[in-house]
């Protein structure tokens, strides 16, 4: 145990200025569901395009597609729905009329937009896999798509309309490359085998094995000559566009490939790779011309549109920017957090994007300054809670606390702590943030202050669960290393160590009756646990049909105990306490992954995949039931203390208020 009245844990306190007018999507049609008050947070960003003229950035995320006006400090233009699950690939036609998107999960379709208004124009239906990838011809003609399916379909790019199917391939389809002069398509995937078609006529031209286990890239040089491929198996290749004659294999004695990319004169193939070096080839002479030291493990690379400067990542913190023609290291650009999702140049080459968790960040290319960021983005939901008076809500990703004001719905702060946070909870008068750690340790905090005031140290694991007796007097903390902890959260004392015997189960939810006097544990291997908290003696121990307990609440009353498992899938549990006996269970339809009671028991609420449904608690019934997170499970639940408000904290990484009073 340490008490510590100086952080020594580094700890960002955001209060960043762009956040305060960040958060206008409330507005935006298609965003706020149905019976809901407010959402906070715009999803997750997994990919972003700019139109070919520079004037909107599309960003598809976890709940739809993002669609932003760059002549206006990133304002935003509308946000497009429709698909079932997260946007995965978002690209705008050549002429910038047409904007195609895929989820390349659980979703077979690809999406047709109108490039300028945003509106539906076609739904895309043929394939029977998940969708990998999409790209336009040169001139906009022709959408190709690739699949699971083991096919490439050919589409009209302005009507979407079915042109070919083309079905040689004998595995996961995952690369495609149209030639510059967009008659020929490349397409390669797991069957380790690069095919050309022609585009015209849906014809297989050619057939070349390339690469051991698969082929993960593929591009044309620009003057059309070439194409460059890149294996599983390490290697990076060079053939000839035409014929499918192999010229040159230029990695065979690096084998960690991560990106290629041609100079813009096709003169020269650059590849990113893991061992941290830029090698750069000769495309004609298949020569290794020279070598740059990044210094860390690479993942990406790319040439800017106007050929003066290449980019790289490694997947951390510096994005490298590169003088093309000298290869001096011009410019570091940092993230927020720390990581990079993706980056992309404008079409001018200008400036540079670069995508993590907090958002989309834009650089200038020539000073290396900061222009602008936009905000709102953020990692899966964990947890919500709201604060005992109502006023804030806060939600918890793996390495970030967001807290928001519930009156005027803009964010208030944002903690980022060092170690990442496991679970947390409010003391019940509000003045106390208990932090449980994957490294350990607990961390508290003073909220009216926002300074952390003690670090509590002594379990072996990290802290699954965190929670507040009653009065306020007992923090109990329950780990991975199969141990309960009670502590005094006023002196950091530590009280009692409750530990398990028997099988090696782990702890994985505790919570306090209603009178402090008991605490219930969920375990990972099924069972449920009550313990004296005065005596630390073991109570009674409930087994369930469960595999694992993803959470127990007791009922305001003391005299039920609820619970939830098997990562959603085991219903909705009810337990005599006294008896341990199973009372009812309630089978739901969509999963289980989370269930609190209201302020005054009368009723309850549930996280399924993408749904929250409310209960009366005396029958049973169901009396409402929210949509509007994406189909995937919403971790956590939370009544306001007044219980006219319900929060959600969805794996879509939003935050929704809902309205109970309806």
């Amino acid at each position: 145990m340490k008490n510590i009245f100086l952080l020594t844990v580094p700890v960002i306190l955001m209060l960043l200025p762009w956040l305060s007018t960040s958060f206008a999507q409330n507005y935006i049609p298609g965003y706020l569901p149905e019976g809901a008050i407010a959402r906070f947070g715009k999803g997750y960003p997994f990919d972003f395009q700019y139109s070919s003229d520079g004037t909107k950035l599309a960003v598809g995320s976890t709940i739809g597609i993002w669609i932003y006006d760059t002549r206006a400090g990133g304002a935003e233009l509308d946000l497009l729905t429709g698909h079932t699950y997260y946007v995965s690939r978002v690209i705008f036609s050549p002429d910038d009329r047409t904007l195609a998107s895929i989820c390349q999960w659980n979703d077979q379709t690809v999406r047709l937009w109108d490039g300028i208004t945003g509106a539906p124009k076609a739904v895309l239906i043929g394939h029977t896999g998940d969708i990998n990838n999409i790209v336009f011809s040169p001139d906009g003609k022709t959408l190709a798509s690739a699949s699971d399916d083991s096919t490439v379909r050919l589409w009209d790019g302005v009507t979407g309309e079915s042109k070919a199917t083309l079905t040689d391939h004998r595995g996961q389809v995952k690369v495609l490359a149209f030639s510059p002069d967009s008659s020929r398509l490349a397409s390669a995937g797991n069957d380790e085998v690069i095919r050309l078609w022609d585009v015209a006529t849906g014809e297989l031209l050619l057939t070349f094995a390339a690469h051991a286990n698969s082929v993960d890239a593929l591009m044309y040089s620009p003057d059309g000559k070439q194409i460059a491929s890149q294996g599983g198996d390490g290697n990076v290749c060079l053939w000839n566009a035409q014929t499918g004659e192999f010229l040159h294999l230029l990695s065979d004695w690096t084998k960690d490939v991560a990106s290629i990319d041609f100079s813009k004169d096709s003169e020269t193939l650059a590849t990113a790779n893991y061992d941290g070096t830029i090698q750069f080839w000769n495309t004609d002479t298949g020569e290794h011309l020279k070598t740059v030291n990044a210094g860390k493990k690479l993942y990406s690379l790319y040439y800017s549109p106007d050929g003066r400067t290449y980019v790289c990542d490694d997947n951390e913190i510096p994005i490298l920017l590169y003088d093309a023609n000298t290869d001096k290291l011009l410019h570091t650009f940092k993230t927020p957090s720390g990581g990079v999702g993706d980056m992309r140049y404008s079409p001018d080459g200008q400036t540079l994007v670069g995508s993590d968790q907090f958002g989309l960040h834009f650089w200038d290319v020539d000073t290396g300054e900061l222009l602008q960021t936009i905000a709102g983005y953020s990692e899966v939901i964990n947890s919500v809670v709201y604060s005992p008076d109502g006023r804030t809500v806060m939600s918890l990703t793996s390495r970030v606390l967001r807290f928001w004001d519930v009156e005027t719905e803009k964010p208030l702060r944002t903690l980022t702590p060092e170690s990442s946070i496991a679970s947390i909870a409010y003391s019940p008068d509000g003045q106390t943030l208990a932090c449980g750690t994957r490294d350990n340790t607990i961390l508290l905090w003073n909220v009216s202050r926002w300074q952390q005031i003690t670090t509590l140290e002594g379990h072996a694991e990290g802290i699954s669960s965190v929670a507040f007796s009653p009065d306020g007097q007992i923090l109990a903390s329950g780990s991975w290393d199969r141990t309960i902890r009670l502590w005094n959260p006023h002196t950091g004392e530590p009280l009692k160590v409750l530990t398990l015997t028997g099988d090696l189960s782990s702890i994985y939810t505790v919570a306090f009756s209603p009178n402090g006097e008991t605490l219930a544990s969920g375990e990972d291997n099924g069972a449920i646990r009550l313990w004296n908290v005065d005596t630390g003696e073991l109570l009674k121990t409930v087994e369930t049909e469960a595999d694992t307990i993803d959470s127990v609440v007791y009922s305001p009353d003391g005299k039920t105990l609820v619970s939830t498992g098997n990562n959603g899938d085991d219903g909705i549990r009810f337990w005599d306490v006294d008896t341990g006996k199973l009372v009812k269970n309630i089978t739901v339809e969509k999963g289980a992954y989370s269930v609190v009671y209201s302020p005054d028991g009368r009723t309850f609420a549930s996280g399924g995949l993408g749904e929250i449904s409310v209960w009366d608690a005396a029958t049973g019934e169901r009396l409402k039931t929210f949509t509007g997170h994406i189909a995937d499970p919403v971790y956590s639940v939370a009544f306001s203390p007044d219980g006219k408000t319900l929060v959600s904290g969805c794996r879509d990484s939003t935050v929704i208020l809902w309205d109970l009073t309806e």
